[in-house]
């Protein structure tokens, strides 16, 4: 991994890019970045990062002083029917976007995964634990933070999260409504990560953009779960007494991306940056189920 720069405080207002500002991520991190920023929120349709020669024409045009890069190839089964799309997307794309903001003298910022991880441990990944992806995402994802490395030297953030959730996206909304009609949930039992508010997710990027941090970070609410713990606490925390979940295993489902069996990330570096406290998990739960 490249050197890091030391951090630069930013307080005046300044020129943020937002790529794939329609996206599950996107679509939050624009307009709460716009409350306190001049934000150009692209979407998909406004902005193609897989072309590079509109990449550079928009970063040249806009000027941005960060771009928040968060258009990405997100099916995680689907790359492994289309690992060349993937890669496409998540890798090459990433490097025309990233080449881009160097031009501009823009930090980049990019988003990955815990899915550059492998499972085989029983404690918090972090930032310098040995990456090695399972699927094709995950690889797509990693040769994704080695390109903005390479392009933008010391001026880039890479923010890796996971088992995001809110905006009535994700399994979070998914338990909710299964639960509403009452039917009986397959929950995965032998996978363990950490569930994410999306929320959560996007104000830590704008924190870490703000405080002019620079290099790689974790960023999850803190602590870790299955996914059928994670059933169960959407059902304590929406009165429902008697939830009709069936422990699985992954491989039942028969997906054909493998996952990690463990993928909790540690957030201590980004506390000690920031001097912020990470919520957790469940806390951030209950956050989420009051407010939507």
């Amino acid at each position: 991994m490249a050197p890091v720069a030391e951090p630069t405080r930013q307080t005046d207002p300044v020129r943020l890019l937002v790529t794939g500002a329609s996206g599950f991520l996107g679509a939050v991190l624009a307009p709460l970045a716009g409350e306190r920023h001049d934000v150009n929120g692209l979407t998909r349709d406004e902005l193609d990062v897989t072309d590079e020669r509109s990449v550079r024409r928009v970063v040249r045009e806009l000027s941005p002083d960060a771009v928040l890069h968060c258009a990405a190839y997100t099916d995680v089964d689907g790359a492994e029917r289309h690992s060349d799309l993937a890669m496409k997307v998540n890798a090459e794309a990433v490097r025309f976007v990233a080449e881009a903001a160097r031009e501009q003298n823009a930090t980049m910022v990019y988003v990955s995964t815990d899915y550059v991880f492998d499972g085989e441990t029983s404690t918090p990944y972090d930032e310098e634990a040995a990456v090695r992806p399972l699927s094709i995402y995950g690889a797509s994802k990693l040769e994704g933070e080695r390109r903005v490395a390479e392009a933008c030297s010391l001026n880039w953030l890479t923010v890796r999260t996971g088992w995001l959730y809110g905006s009535r996206k994700g399994f979070v909304d998914w338990v909710r409504k299964g639960l509403a009609r009452g039917e009986k949930l397959p929950l995965i039992e032998d996978q363990k990560g950490s569930p994410t508010y999306v929320v959560e997710l996007a104000e830590a990027i704008l924190r870490l953009v703000e405080g002019g941090h620079r290099g790689l970070f974790h960023f999850v609410n803190r602590g870790g779960t299955s996914w059928v713990e994670l059933g169960r606490a959407v059902s304590e925390e929406l009165g429902i007494a008697a939830p009709r979940f069936r422990p699985i295993c992954a491989r039942e489902l028969g997906r054909p991306a493998p996952r990690p069996a463990y993928s909790v990330l540690a957030v201590d570096k980004y506390e000690e940056a920031t001097d912020e406290r990470v919520r957790p998990w469940r806390e951030a739960l209950k956050r989420y189920l009051a407010d939507n």
